[in-house]
């Protein structure tokens, strides 16, 4: 778990809670079952409706990305790759062989066994380039149901609202007080659930999202590069040297990593 991350929700709602307990007289009038039913339970209807029901399962799983570290181990790939590259240099087939057998890194794993196999040079990044779109494509899904759960959310908070209004001017028609405030906290509370959850969760887990995303990206397209001059024949010496440009001293801003082209050229990044 990522501690920097989990102190970060958690100051955040400690900050929330003690900032509602300073000014209520009563803390427990924010917690009202029925406004957090219209809001979550309108958000995740709508999100079933507008998404196929699996790929919105699985996003919801992506959540606890929130507390997770994003580290990306650069280091380890470079040095994976360019140990490789030795061997290839060196024609050592059968230790080549044995190595890839040990790689948990299927998309590395791919790249190198169609170097090794001889397979053409288009034919490796046509495969390296799809997997990364793949990739991207996969993880940009996810993110996208986050970020519409987060304008989702609020506008159900209105229906509560408008639900809550509705009842209360009823309520106000036969004289009854005690419905009339009930009715009243029902429309106030439902946009306040609407608008915590879209700001304090769901933008959020769209965001570390996307960030994970872009990083990740980066490092398959480092090492769609290091496999490209490895079936270029280039030396250890040179891929080593044009994959450490992507760790100079720069870290990574997710601002500035997106790129129309699958794979990027130099990328002067350091894994945070």
């Amino acid at each position: 778990m990522n501690l920097y991350n989990f102190i970060g929700v958690i100051a955040g709602l400690a900050f929330l809670v003690l900032a509602i307990g300073l000014t209520a007289d009563n803390p427990v009038a924010f917690i009202n079952l029925p406004g957090l039913l219209i809001v979550v339970g309108g958000t995740v209807t709508a999100i079933l409706v507008s998404f196929p029901a699996k790929e919105a399962i699985a996003a919801f799983k992506q959540a606890r990305v929130l507390t997770q570290p994003t580290d990306i181990d650069f280091e380890r790939d470079i040095a994976r790759i360019v140990g490789f590259s030795k061997l290839w240099f060196r024609r050592q087939i059968g230790q080549i062989d044995q190595q890839l057998e040990k790689l948990d890194d299927t998309f590395m794993q791919k790249g190198l066994q169609m170097v090794r196999d001889q397979q053409a040079y288009e034919d490796v990044m046509a495969v390296l380039n799809w997997k990364i779109a793949q990739y991207r494509t996969k993880e940009t899904a996810v993110i996208n149901i986050f970020r519409s759960m987060a304008t989702f959310a609020p506008a159900f908070g209105m229906v509560g609202s408008l639900v809550g209004l509705v009842n209360m001017l009823q309520g106000v028609d036969e004289g009854v007080i005690a419905a009339i405030t009930a009715d009243m906290a029902i429309a106030l509370i439902t946009t306040f659930y609407g608008l915590l959850l879209a700001n304090l969760v769901f933008k959020p887990i769209a965001t570390k999202l996307e960030q994970r995303r872009n990083l990740i990206t980066i490092k398959l397209s480092m090492i769609a590069e290091g496999i490209a001059m490895l079936q270029q024949n280039r030396t250890p010496s040179a891929i080593q040297d044009t994959l450490l440009s992507f760790l100079q001293g720069q870290k990574l801003d997710a601002d500035h990593t997106k790129s129309d082209s699958l794979v990027s050229p130099k990328l002067n990044i350091k894994a945070a």
